[in-house]
C-alpha cells in the first residue's frame, strides 16, 4: 500500500515527524477494513463492495488502475459520500478475472494505493479446530506436496482470533494477503489451502482463501445475539453479563493468577522436580513397570512421570534427530537426558519434537515425560507414531514399556470463566461481521463438535446462520458447502444413541432444505482416535465438487442421499438413492416401540434391499460407522449417514416430508 501527494522538506528529523503527522492525517481521513490491502483478490462476476471511514460528509472516490509498468487504459472512477458516522460504501461494477491492478482509493488531497490487486474468486472457510487444522499438523501426510508448492495465483488471508461481546466491530486483526507457499501456508487451514489450489487447478483463476475460525467455538458464538436467544435465551444473556470489559479482564486476571499460584504450588511439591526425576542418572530401578496403553493411573489433578531407556548406536549419536511421540492427554514437559525438547499445554496437538544435535549420545539414553492433567487421566493416545527419526529417514521405535511413578495430585485449579470466544454473539461480532460485505464466491462451514450435545436445534440453528451470514453479506443467494462431521471415536458393531450422529443428521437437513447449500460428506475420512482427521485433502476435493455444482453449475454426482424408504413385502424395505450405489451393511430398522437393531441389504441399482421390516430406517448411524459401506457406484463418493421414515406404498408421499434429498 503506497500514500501519493507527500511532500516533506528538511532535515531527517522534520522528514521523519512530518511524515507520521501525515500518516495519521491521512487515516484519519482514508481508513479501511484490513481486507484492502496489497495482495488482494477481488470476487469475479459480480459487483464488488468497496467500503471504509472518512470525515463524515466528505467524498471518496474509487478506481481501479493497472499495475505500474502496464499500458494505460481509460478508467472509470466511482464515488461515495462518508455518512455521519463517517462509514461509506460503493460497489464495483462485476468484472472479468484480470490483475494485476491496482486499488486507487482517494479523497481531497489525501490518495490511498493499494497493489497487487487481482479478480479472480474468493471463498470464506469458518468454523472450529477442523478448519483451524493447519498445514503444520497434516505436512506428514502430504510431505512431497507440501515441500514443493509455491504459487502467486492462491492467495491467503487468515483472520486472528478475536472475541467481541459488545455488539458488532468494524475493524478485524490480520497480517493481510499472503501467496501461497509452505512458509506462508504452515498455520493457515490445512482446508482452505487444498481449496484454493484445487479451485486454481479447475478454473484458472487466481484464489483468494480467507480462514475465519476458532478451534472449540459452538455455532451460538458465530451467530447475533438475537438469533442465539430464539433457540437458547439463557447463554444469549450470559454474554449480556460479560459485555462489560472490566468485568472480563477481573475474570482474566484471576484466573492468571490462580493458574500461576496452582503451577507454583504444583512444582514446590512434586517430588519429582526437587529430586530431579529428569536426570539421565537418577536411580528409576524402583518404579514400576507399565505399558503406555495401560497407566496405572486415573483421572488426575497433577502430576504423573514416565521414564524409558534407549540405546542409541554410533551412527546416530549427536546427530539431530526428531521425536514423535504421538498425542498425549493432556499437558506434557518431554525431556531427553534431562534437557526440556518440548512442551505442550493441551491435547490435541501431535507432539513432534526436535533433538538438538549433541543431545543423544552413544549407548544408554533417556526420554522423560512429565504430564500435568486437569482431571484426566494420563493417555497415550493409541495407532499414533511413538519413534525417533533421523535425516536420513532412519528410525527407532520408541517401545510400549516404561517406568512410571506417581508425581503429586493437587487440588482443582479454581477458575472463572473466560472461554469468551464460546459465548453467543462472540466470534461473529469480532471476526465474521467485520469481513462483511466483501464479495466471496462461497462459504464452507465445518464445525459442529462442539454442538454434539444438542444435536437436536443444531439444524434450526446452522439454517439461522446461513441467513444471517447472507444478510450481513448482501448476497441473498451465497452458496454454503457444510462440511458434515468426520467419524470418530471407538467402533461400536451395535446400535448407538449418538449426539454426533444426530448432529450429522441436523447437518444433513439444514442442507437438503436450502436450494444454495450442499453437503460435503467426510464419514469415511476421520480417525477414531483423532477428532483432527489429517486427510484434508480429499476433503478439500469434495468441498471443490459441491461448488463446482453450486457456483458453477456443473452436473456432478456428490455423495448419494436418500430418497425414500418404501416397504416392498413383509420382509423388505425398498431404500431409493438418487444415484446407482454399492452396499452390503450399515443399515439399522425399528418398529414404533423396540430399539434400532442392525439389518442385512444388498444393492440393486440405486435402491438398496433391506432384509426387514420397521417404521424407521437409518444408514451409518453411530460416532465411528466403520463397517457402513454405501458408496456411489461411480465415483465411490460416501453415502450421507441419515435417517428417515418407512412408508408404506399407498401412502408414499413427496421425499422432502419424509427427510429424503430434493431432486437433484
Amino acid at each position: 500500500m503506497k500514500y501519493h501527494n507527500i511532500t516533506t522538506n528538511g532535515r531527517l528529523l522534520t522528514v521523519l515527524f512530518s511524515l507520521l503527522f501525515l500518516s495519521q492525517t491521512m487515516w484519519a481521513a482514508i481508513r479501511m477494513p484490513r481486507l484492502f490491502s496489497d495482495g488482494m483478490v477481488l470476487q469475479r462476476g459480480m459487483e464488488v463492495p468497496v467500503w471504509g471511514w472518512s470525515e463524515p460528509g466528505q467524498t471518496v472516490s474509487v478506481c481501479l488502475l493497472p499495475a505500474e509498468g502496464k499500458a494505460k487504459k481509460k478508467h472509470v472512477t466511482y464515488t461515495a459520500t462518508a455518512d455521519a458516522t463517517g462509514k461509506w460504501q460503493l460497489r464495483l461494477p462485476a468484472m472479468h478475472p484480470t490483475g494485476p491492478l491496482a486499488l486507487q482509493v482517494s479523497s481531497g488531497e489525501v490518495k490511498v494505493v493499494i497493489n497487487d490487486v487481482w479478480v479472480g474468486d474468493v471463498w470464506l472457510c469458518s468454523g472450529q479446530s477442523n478448519i483451524d487444522t493447519n498445514i503444520e499438523r497434516v505436512y506428514p501426510q502430504y510431505p512431497e506436496e507440501i515441500d514443493h508448492d509455491s504459487t502467486t495465483r492462491v492467495r491467503l488471508f487468515k483472520v486472528e482470533n478475536e472475541a467481541v461481546l459488545s455488539g458488532p466491530n468494524s475493524h478485524l486483526l490480520s497480517s493481510g494477503w499472503k501467496t501461497l507457499s509452505k512458509k506462508n501456508a504452515w498455520r493457515f487451514s490445512a482446508l482452505g489451502y487444498f481449496l484454493g489450489k484445487q479451485m486454481e487447478a479447475k478454473t484458472g483463476v487466481v484464489q483468494g482463501v480467507i480462514q475465519c475460525s476458532w478451534g472449540g467455538t459452538p455455532i451460538e458464538s458465530w451467530i447475533p445475539r438475537d438469533s442465539v436467544a430464539r433457540f437458547d435465551k439463557m447463554m444469549a444473556d450470559e454474554a449480556l453479563f460479560y459485555e462489560d470489559a472490566d468485568m472480563r479482564e477481573a475474570a482474566k486476571e484471576a484466573n492468571k493468577l490462580a493458574a500461576d499460584r496452582w503451577n507454583k504450588l504444583l512444582n514446590q511439591l512434586d517430588p519429582g522436580m526437587s529430586g530431579i526425576w529428569t536426570a539421565p542418572d537418577f536411580d528409576d530401578s524402583q518404579w514400576e513397570r507399565a505399558n503406555q496403553y495401560r497407566l496405572p493411573v486415573g483421572r488426575l489433578n497433577g502430576s504423573f512421570w514416565m521414564r524409558q531407556h534407549i540405546r542409541i548406536d554410533a551412527t546416530h549419536a549427536g546427530q539431530e534427530a526428531l521425536l514423535l511421540l504421538g498425542t498425549l492427554v493432556d499437558a506434557d514437559f518431554t525431556y531427553i537426558n534431562g534437557k526440556l525438547v518440548g512442551q505442550t499445554g493441551y491435547q490435541y496437538p501431535p507432539r513432534r519434537y526436535n533433538i538438538p544435535k549433541g543431545l543423544l549420545h552413544e549407548g544408554d539414553n533417556v526420554i522423560t515425560v512429565r504430564f500435568v492433567n486437569h482431571g484426566a487421566a494420563p493417555q497415550f493416545v493409541e495407532e499414533k507414531p511413538y519413534l525417533i527419526r533421523w535425516n536420513d529417514n532412519t528410525t527407532l521405535p520408541i517401545g510400549p514399556e516404561w517406568l512410571v511413578h506417581q508425581g503429586v495430585s493437587m487440588p482443582n485449579q479454581p477458575s472463572m470463566p473466560t472461554g469468551f470466544q464460546n459465548m453467543a454473539a462472540a466470534a461473529y461480532n469480532g471476526m465474521l461481521f467485520p469481513l462483511a460485505p466483501y464479495a466471496v464466491a462461497g462459504m464452507v462451514w465445518y464445525q459442529g463438535e462442539s454442538n454434539t450435545g444438542r444435536a437436536k436445534i443444531y439444524e434450526a440453528q446452522l439454517r439461522s446462520l446461513m441467513q444471517d451470514w447472507r444478510q450481513q453479506f448482501q448476497q441473498p443467494t451465497l452458496p454454503f458447502v457444510i462440511v458434515q462431521l468426520a467419524n470418530f471415536m471407538a467402533p461400536s458393531p451395535m446400535p448407538q444413541e449418538t449426539g454426533w450422529a444426530e448432529l450429522r443428521e441436523s447437518q444433513r437437513r439444514a442442507a437438503l432444505s436450502d436450494p444454495r447449500a450442499e453437503l460435503a460428506v467426510a464419514i469415511d475420512l476421520g480417525e477414531a482416535n483423532d477428532i483432527h482427521p489429517l486427510r484434508k485433502r480429499e476433503l478439500a476435493e469434495r468441498v471443490a465438487l459441491a461448488f463446482d455444482k453450486l457456483v458453477f453449475g456443473k452436473r456432478v454426482s456428490l455423495s448419494p442421499q436418500p430418497l425414500s424408504a418404501e416397504t416392498a413385502s413383509d420382509s423388505t424395505i425398498v431404500v431409493t438413492f438418487d444415484q446407482p450405489v454399492t452396499a452390503t451393511q450399515g443399515f439399522e430398522i425399528t418398529d414404533a416401540t423396540g430399539p434400532f437393531r442392525n439389518v442385512p441389504c444388498e444393492a440393486d441399482g440405486s435402491q438398496v434391499i433391506i432384509h426387514g421390516r420397521g417404521t424407521r430406517l437409518r444408514y451409518a448411524w453411530k460416532n465411528n460407522p466403520i463397517e457402513a459401506d454405501c458408496r456411489a457406484k461411480g465415483s465411490l463418493l460416501p453415502a450421507t449417514p441419515f435417517e428417515i421414515s418407512v412408508t408404506p406404498p399407498q401412502a408414499l408421499q413427496s421425499a422432502n416430508r419424509n427427510g429424503g434429498t430434493r431432486s437433484r
